[in-house]
C-alpha cells in the first residue's frame, strides 16, 4: 500500500541521517495550564467513539523482571490476562455505545 511505504520511506530516511528519534528532556517545557475537566462545559458525544482507536502501550520492565514473555499475557485476574481484559473492556465499548471500537 502507498502509505506503508511511504511510512518506511520516512522512518529510513529518518535512520540513514543518523536521528535517533528521541526527544531530549531540555527541548521539552510542562504545559503551562491544563484546565479541569469539571469546569469544561461540553456534552458527552458518544458518537466519536467511531472515531476513536483504543491503544494500551504495556512497554519496558518486562525482561528486567524477569519474564520470558510479554506483560501483556500475564493472568490478572482469574485466566484472564492484561490483554484480555482490554479486549473485553473494548467489546463492552461497542455493545453499550452500537460503534465499531477500534482495538
Amino acid at each position: 500500500a502507498p502509505s506503508a511505504i511511504a511510512a518506511f520511506e520516512s522512518t529510513y530516511g529518518s535512520l540513514v541521517s543518523g536521528d535517533s528519534g528521541m526527544i531530549l528532556e531540555d527541548s521539552i517545557a510542562p504545559v503551562p495550564q491544563l484546565d479541569k475537566t469539571a469546569e469544561l462545559d461540553i456534552a458527552p458525544n458518544a458518537t466519536l467513539l467511531a472515531e476513536t482507536v483504543v491503544l494500551k502501550l504495556n512497554g519496558g520492565l518486562g525482561t528486567g523482571m524477569g519474564l520470558d514473555k510479554a506483560k501483556s499475557l500475564l493472568p490478572v485476574k482469574g485466566d484472564d490476562t492484561f490483554l484480555d481484559l482490554t479486549a473485553k473492556q473494548v467489546i463492552q465499548m461497542r455493545k453499550e455505545y452500537g460503534l465499531n471500537v477500534k482495538f
